[in-house]
């Protein structure tokens, strides 16, 4: 009987030093407090509903708030790793992210095609003998974006002659066949130069193109193929002359 008693004891000491420690362990009672409400999950990268705001009103839209708007400068900077060349001291390699909107600064605009494709376009500020073209479709489950920019060759001809030459290249946030291009593409590309032709400003002549895939790989490119010539070149009779850069 006494070794019962001893026994019923000590499994009773054992229960009290196990209780002791599970109460000592406020994690064991207390559930973890709740996730913030205010606290969102951040959106999908590819999430660019927001642009289609900023295409209102038609048929310019609001190209200047679209370059200043933060979500729209976190999608450049994912989408176009790639560095560039065609702008600022040789071989200086600054991120393309960081010129794309200089390319888009003055006389900008936002315009939407078929509820799926938007186009950003602009030129450098007193220099539209550099400018830019964003094309990016929304009618894939990961946007499609291209960055088209257009530069001044200064080898043969000044800006303000017709013979003048410029280089087009065609950044790409994902690979793309060079000699299969999307239609889409190089008809936005055609009827930016219409666009510019109407506004009596300056029509790039397209001597050379390149296309710079998102590891920085150039492949060279059919100029007509990319909707680049499509009508005859002309000067830019609508701003004002500068000093080349």
């Amino acid at each position: 009987m006494r070794t019962t008693l001893h026994l019923a004891a000590a499994l009773l000491l054992i229960t009290a030093t196990t209780t002791r420690a599970q109460v000592s362990d406020p994690n064991n009672l207390i559930a973890p407090p709740p996730r913030n409400p205010a606290i969102q999950r951040s959106a999908p990268a590819d999430n660019l509903q927001y642009l289609w705001q900023f295409t209102h009103p038609a048929p310019i839209g609001e190209a200047n708030n679209l370059r200043v708007d933060a979500r729209f400068q976190s999608f450049l900077r994912d989408a176009f790793p790639q560095s560039q060349s065609m702008w600022g001291p040789p071989n200086s390699q600054e991120p393309l992210a960081t010129i794309i909107p200089l390319f888009l600064s003055q006389y900008g605009t936002v315009t939407a095609t078929d509820n799926r494709y938007i186009t950003i376009d602009g030129c450098v500020p007193s220099f539209c003998a550099a400018s830019g073209l964003l094309w990016i479709d929304l009618g894939r489950p990961h946007p499609l974006a291209v960055f088209a920019a257009v530069n001044w060759n200064p080898e043969d001809h000044t800006t303000d002659q017709p013979q003048a030459n410029y280089n087009l290249w065609l950044f790409t946030n994902r690979e793309l066949d060079a000699d299969a291009l999307p239609l889409a593409l190089s008809q936005a590309i055609a009827h930016w130069n219409i666009r510019l032709a109407t506004a009596h400003r300056l029509v790039p002549h397209i001597a050379h193109a390149l296309l710079v895939e998102p590891d920085g790989t150039n492949l060279a490119l059919n100029p007509e193929q990319a909707g680049a010539n499509t009508i005859t070149p002309q000067p830019d009779t609508t701003t004002s002359p500068v000093a080349e850069n």
